[in-house]
C-alpha cells in the first residue's frame, strides 16, 4: 500500500523517468504499469527476476539503465 501517490501527482513529474522492476517483484505488476502509465513519457522496464533484480540482475538492470540513458543524449 505505500508509498500512496495518487496518479494526479505522478503525471507532475517531468523528468525522464525509468520505471524498472522484476517480473516477479513483490510490488504487483499492474501497479508498476499503473505507475509508469501515469508519469508523462515515462519508460517501462520489466525484467525476469524478483524485487532484487539491481542485486541479483545487476547485468541486466545496468543495461536497462544504460540504454535508457543513452536514449537520452
Amino acid at each position: 500500500n505505500e508509498p500512496n501517490i495518487e496518479p494526479k501527482e505522478l503525471a507532475k513529474i517531468t523528468a525522464p523517468t525509468l520505471v524498472i522492476c522484476g517480473r516477479r517483484d513483490m510490488i504487483r505488476e499492474s501497479h508498476t504499469r499503473e505507475i509508469a502509465e501515469h508519469i508523462p513519457n515515462a519508460e517501462l522496464a520489466i525484467i525476469e527476476g524478483d524485487h532484487f533484480i539491481a542485486n541479483k540482475r545487476h547485468s541486466a538492470f545496468n543495461q536497462e539503465v544504460e540504454r535508457f540513458l543513452r536514449a537520452l543524449q
